[in-house]
Parts: C-alpha cells; structure tokens; sequence
C-alpha cells in the first residue's frame, strides 16, 4: 500500500498499461518506434463521491460503471497512441459496430438461457445449468482469444501491471529488479470478478423464470446489476480480509483463471507498467519522486 493509504489497481490496454487510483488513472503505452507515451487524467470513481453510490449493493454498480467507463477511454487513447493518428470513424460505422455490439450481448445473454429451455428440467435445475453454460463459455471464449498473437501481448501486460502494483504496495519500490521478483498473478485482479459473477449466477439464475424472448432479455440485463451488486460487496470484503479462509475460498479460482489471462513479460513491457504506475503516484500522492524516470517520456497533455 502506498505511503497515503491509496488503492492502485489497473488494466492491460493496447501496447501498455492503465493504472488507476481514487484520484484518477494514467495511461503509459509504448508505440509501434518504442517511444513510451504517458497520460494522467482526475477523476474521482463514483464510489469515491458523496451520494447513494457509496452504499452498499449500490456501491457494485458504480464500481461495474467505472470499470467500463476508464476502462473503454483507457483502450481507445492506447490504440490512438499505439498506432497513431488514424482516420475518423464515420457516424455510420459507429451506429453499425453499437448494433452488433448489442447484438452479440444479448445472444450471449438470453442465448443459454433458450438452449437450457429445450432440455426437460425442473426450474431450478434450468437456471443452474444457464449458469454453468455461461461460465463455460466465457472460459472458453477467454482461452481462444488468448491464442492470438494480440492478446498474447495484452496477456502479458496483464502481468506486468500485476508484478509492478504488487511490487510498489510491499516495497514501494518501482526498481525493474524489484517488480521482476513478483508473480503475474494478483489477489485483487478484476479477473476475480469473472468468477463471482459465475458464482453468484448460480446462485440466482435458478429463482428467475423464462417467459418469452423480450423479458428473458429484460430479465437478464437486470440480474447482471444484481450480481455485480453481490460480487462487488464479495471482492470487498476478500480484499479487507485477505488472509481469511472465506476469502482465500473465493479468490484461489480467480488466481487459477489468471493462468490464462496473465503471461510472463518481457522487461520492455515491465517498464511502461512502471512508468504507468509512477505517473499515477505522482499525481494521486502529489510528489515528484519519480520525475527523473517520466522525463523519459512523452508526455500527452490531451486525450
């Protein structure tokens, strides 16, 4: 943990690394000539911010929101810094990539639910068995994308953003030996999360009848922000109670999981982790402990 008591966790992005901390998150990504490119933007989580979102349940879905938020601006800046100044996209392209995209999510979400539905089950049983169809297919669509070389590379991003986090928080130290002696896996990897949701599926998916296409999907999208709501207070309590049987129970399959997600890196990699993670500490702790080291970049005043 950081010397003010400060949270860091992060994301493997497009060439590089996200780090993000209540303060805000950086961005460090090494381009295609090995110039690394840092960016640091504030901003407060809204699990940070006074209001309903502090309370808990309501607390899983700010922390899902979030997630998504920083985390799609995190990629789209990292493919910009990463391949360069490209073409607009056009209005049209947009409206046609959100249609499928809305389109796929709801195959995958109603989709294993009227596969199960041809089988002759007892409610209870149906919605056990959705749940283990979407487990299963979110393992198996995580390992086929991982046999691409591009995921490779974000796989080992992943780890590096692991080694350096876990690094900082024992030694405070971002010293590329240092980081190296870390493992690639990381207790509170979002990668835990996955689990918990396949977890807390089946759990509750038994209790939610079929009805027809339109409510298995309405549905459906609404238990996703119920169990987000479980899992997060889960992966709270995991993280303050670590060292607990309950919360060694919970985390072991989501390190197991990182096996696949998470892949030895290269030193060149390890150093845009540390320099992502340097410029979120310099800027969340207000210290300039590790201006020698940014100087090495080029900063991006706007993203």
């Amino acid at each position: 943990m950081s010397r003010e008591n400060i949270a860091y966790g992060g994301q493997a992005v497009i060439g590089g690394v996200l780090i993000q901390s209540p303060k805000g998150w950086s961005l460090a990504v090494r381009d295609q000539n090995n110039q690394i490119h840092s960016y640091f933007e504030q901003r407060t989580p809204l699990t940070q911010r006074d209001g309903i979102w502090k309370l808990p349940f309501l607390r899983g879905i700010a922390a899902l929101v979030d997630s998504l938020f920083v985390g799609y601006k995190g990629i789209s800046l990292s493919d910009t810094l990463y391949y360069g100044e490209e073409e607009e996209e056009t209005l049209f392209s947009k409206i046609i990539t959100s249609i499928l995209l809305v389109v796929i999510l709801g195959i995958f979400i109603v989709g294993p639910r009227l596969i199960i539905d041809l089988l002759e089950l007892s409610q209870i049983y149906k919605g056990f068995a959705e749940g283990v169809l979407r487990g299963v297919i979110v393992v198996i669509y995580i390992y086929l994308v991982g046999r691409t070389k591009d995921a490779q590379e974000l796989f080992e991003y992943h780890g590096a953003e692991h080694m350096t986090i876990a690094s900082f928080e024992t030694e405070e130290s971002l010293d590329l030996k240092n980081v190296k002696k870390y493992p690639k896996e990381h207790i509170r990897c979002g990668t835990a999360f996955i689990f918990l949701i396949v977890f807390v599926s089946l759990l509750t998916l038994p209790f939610i009848p079929t009805l027809n296409i339109f409510f298995t999907l309405i549905t459906r999208l609404l238990h996703v922000f119920v169990v987000a709501m479980i899992a997060y207070e889960i992966l709270k309590f995991n993280f303050k109670n670590s060292d607990s049987i309950i919360a060694k129970i919970f985390s072991t399959p989501g390190i197991w999981t990182q096996k696949i997600t998470t892949k030895n890196p290269s030193n060149e990699q390890i150093e845009v982790a540390i320099m992502s993670m340097a410029n979120c500490i310099k800027h969340s702790e207000d210290t300039d402990q590790f201006d020698e080291l940014l100087s090495t970049s080029k900063e991006v005043l706007n993203g």
